[in-house]
């Protein structure tokens, strides 16, 4: 099968602007032929969106606003993996997530972050506590979102319920606060045997620089391919059935 890892500028939005991006990339990536499609942390809102204007309002999801790459979603037949700031009318707050869309265009299953900074551009969302792989096809995804993969054990859990392959959506460059993310994605590797794939973004603010953010794909412990620059859809192929990574390098298609 083959992956698409959406290494997108995406941090400073507006959501709008962002949605319109991620329908580009989704499409580039479809037709390319790829079966999952795999966004950053908070890809719809934008990172520092809460920064930016704290007034935002968080929308329950799917909101409306993703109708036309939800469309994609179902055009397609493919599963993407939505990184995204959603609304929960029950618990009444907010949760950075990793909202998974199967063919249908409907929810499959959702991962919601459960390390997460309480101050500053994650002040907005609430924390979770809920580790349970996803299932795609019959395949068992162990999603994690940004930090939650600074804690190998959460990886672990993931691989001990079936999780057959470790998804990292990220906003995580490697910076002297929050040190190399690297050898964290490497440990949660090699702890459950499993491939990791981590999905970053790119691109400067006011507060962090994300050009030298990685996307990388990790077997056995060890990286295998990295990326990290210029805005790009980054296709690879993996054997679901082997757990193998195929490719030697991404397919680097710039947007």
């Amino acid at each position: 099968m083959k992956v698409a890892l959406c290494h997108l500028e995406l941090s400073n939005g507006p959501e709008q602007k962002n949605i319109e991006l991620l329908e580009k990339a989704v499409r580039i990536a479809a037709e390319k032929g790829a079966n999952w499609v795999i966004t950053p942390e908070t890809a719809v809102q934008g990172y520092y969106f809460y920064k930016l204007e704290p007034e935002t309002k968080v929308d329950k999801q799917p909101s409306s606003k993703l109708s036309f790459l939800l469309s994609l979603v179902k055009d397609y037949g493919l599963f993407l993996f939505l990184g995204c700031g959603e609304y929960d009318s029950e618990l009444n707050c907010n949760f950075n997530s990793c909202i998974v869309f199967e063919p249908s265009g409907e929810i499959c299953g959702r991962h919601r972050k459960i390390i997460s900074h309480s101050i500053g551009a994650e002040a907005w969302a609430r924390t979770a506590d809920v580790l349970k792989p996803i299932d795609c096809l019959n395949i068992k995804v162990g999603v994690l979102v940004c930090a939650d993969a600074w804690y190998s054990e959460h990886a672990k859990k993931m691989q001990k319920k079936g999780a057959q392959i470790i998804i990292d959506i990220a906003a995580w460059p490697p910076t002297e606060v929050c040190g190399n993310p690297l050898g964290a994605w490497e440990k949660c590797s090699s702890v459950t045997g499993l491939p990791v794939l981590v999905c970053n973004q790119t691109g400067k603010t006011e507060w962090m620089d994300m050009t030298i953010g990685q996307s990388v794909v990790i077997e056995h412990g060890k990286v295998k391919f990295s990326y990290n620059g210029k805005q790009a859809v980054l296709l690879f192929e993996w054997d679901e059935v082997t757990g193998i990574v195929i490719s030697k390098k991404f397919e680097v298609i710039f947007i």
